[in-house]
């Protein structure tokens, strides 16, 4: 019996063989790299470099705060417009009890990312870990990039609860292929697994994956409109009505996979659509306004 050998992490399949998508899966775990050349493997992959988002210092300082509590605990303290301050409170037991003593007060500024505090030693080793934090980006951080570039250009459907397991249509096996290009460049591992078309358990594991994915979309769209307030712009019904349009697209650009699924979910489509209309009437009513609110044109 002869064994198939993968090759750039693909398995290959018989020419002329029909595809439904890929099944995909990657690690990053472990991974530890600066932020510019997680730039640089981006630009280089073809892929869009915006989705490696700068890390502002609150979120940093928050990162380095679980090298710097060993032995103590960080609570925020306070927050301004330029600082946040934060409490170092030493921890040690005594006995059959702990005792907290106040080591100090540390303040960020939100602005330069510096730090200042009354201890000298322990606020250059808050910068340093502070420093170095904006300037890496870890496993989870790139797993985000990847996320981002499959909202942006793709579909991921999951396959498990869990997620870390995709499908991808047959669509974007050039796009999956920049991705393990970049993902190479950062010494992480895509997995991709052919899923033929015409086998009982593939054709419906896919079509039970891709609707079930376009369905949560749906859910979100629904949540989203019952949180509308008086108080929600007019640019963000906007954004709602675009996105359930969106979703309206992908059902009918899936419908090949989505069989007698496809008419739920249009069912399901509709209804959010006339759930925002009517919010959008609701909360014109409820600001009595003579200026009504527009309703966002859904296809």
């Amino acid at each position: 019996m002869s064994v198939a050998t993968k090759t750039n992490g693909v398995y290959p399949v018989a020419p002329g063989t029909k595809l439904l998508g890929e099944i995909i899966t990657w690690s990053a775990s472990g991974t530890s790299i600066a932020y510019r050349a997680l730039i640089e493997a981006l630009r280089d992959s073809d892929l869009d470099e915006s989705v490696a988002r700068e890390l502002a210092p609150r979120h940093a300082f928050s990162r380095a705060c679980k090298k710097l509590s060993e032995d103590r605990i960080i609570r925020q303290l306070a927050e301004d417009a330029d600082a946040i301050k934060f409490q170092f409170t030493t921890e040690h037991r005594e006995g059959d009890h702990f005792q907290y003593d106040l080591e100090t007060v540390l303040t960020l500024e939100k602005a330069t990312g510096k730090v200042r505090c009354d201890l000298p030693g322990l606020a250059t080793l808050a910068q340093e870990a502070l420093d170095e934090c904006i300037v890496t980006r870890n496993g989870s951080d790139v797993t985000r990039v990847i996320q981002r570039l499959f909202e942006r250009k793709a579909d991921l459907f999951p396959i498990r609860d869990n997620g870390g397991c995709y499908f991808v249509p047959r669509e974007h096996t050039e796009f999956i292929d920049r991705i393990g290009r970049f993902i190479v460049r950062i010494n992480g591992s895509l997995r991709r697994f052919p899923v033929p078309a015409g086998t009982p358990h593939g054709d419906r594991s896919v079509q039970e994956s891709v609707a079930s994915g376009l369905e949560a979309l749906i859910s979100e769209h629904e949540m989203a409109i019952a949180a509308f307030g008086e108080e929600t712009r007019p640019d963000t019904l906007e954004r709602a009505a675009e996105r359930i349009r969106q979703t309206r697209f992908k059902v009918e650009a899936y419908a090949d996979y989505l069989g007698e699924e496809k008419a739920k979910l249009e069912t399901a489509f509709a209804a959010a659509s006339a759930h925002l209309r009517a919010r959008v009437i609701e909360l014109t009513a409820e600001k009595g306004s003579s200026r009504p609110t527009p309703v966002p044109s859904l296809l």
